[in-house]
């Protein structure tokens, strides 16, 4: 991929809500299924709740694995920034 793709790419996260939110439940789907997979079985709630008992920024630079969208913040700690991130 090139810069001026990747740039695009990010652009358009940033720009276009139904963009970012499609993106971040099909990265959400996969999560639980690579999770699942790992060997692990709990909801997205249950994770929600396990996440709200860690410290603001625990997951550094991990952040991207816990997507929100604009319409879900986390119950306590960290932030969701303007990609739908939550870190």
């Amino acid at each position: 991929m090139s810069h001026t793709s990747a740039r695009a790419f990010l652009a358009k996260i940033i720009d276009e809500e139904g963009f970012r939110k499609h993106l971040v439940a099909e990265l959400s789907k996969k999560r639980m299924e690579l999770i699942r997979e790992a060997g692990y079985e709990f909801s997205e709630q249950e994770l929600d709740q396990a996440k709200a008992d860690l410290p603001p920024g625990a997951f550094g630079h991990l952040a991207g694995w816990f997507c929100y969208t604009a319409d879900e913040q986390p119950s306590k700690g960290g932030h969701c920034c303007s990609s739908g991130l939550w870190h």
